[in-house]
């Protein structure tokens, strides 16, 4: 192996480490809303791990429906200590603190992969 992907490497997991840090999690929602490219099943979701979310924010969030859970939301309403989401279910109140952060980015089709891990 060079010492240029030596350093590479070294350099990306640094970066992930911080990145870690700074609160961006991955995960891979089990349900929820879709997208052009197909289902939040088959979908892997980056987000910031955050306790400040608004109107409009698209989540990800844990309920307490067995196999469901994380699903991905759209913010209709926020209070101090709910948040109302919609779901690809429908509507759904959940506290604050189930709401896991801000949605960054959906990579499609990774999720279908990691469901044959069992992940």
């Amino acid at each position: 192996m060079s010492d240029n992907s030596k350093r590479g490497i070294v350099f990306a997991a640094i970066l992930l480490v911080i990145l870690y840090a700074l609160g961006l999690r991955i995960d891979h929602p089990k349900s929820g809303l879709k997208n052009a490219l197909g289902t939040a099943e088959s979908s892997v979701a980056i987000y910031w791990h955050k306790s400040e979310i608004s109107v409009g924010d698209k989540v990800l969030v844990t309920t307490k429906t067995p196999g469901k859970s994380p699903k991905l939301a759209l913010v209709n309403n926020v209070n101090t200590d709910y948040v109302d989401v919609q779901t690809g279910d429908g509507f759904e109140r959940v506290t604050r603190s189930d709401v896991r952060g801000s949605l960054v980015m959906i990579f499609p089709f990774l999720g279908t992969f990691l469901g044959f891990v069992g992940l």
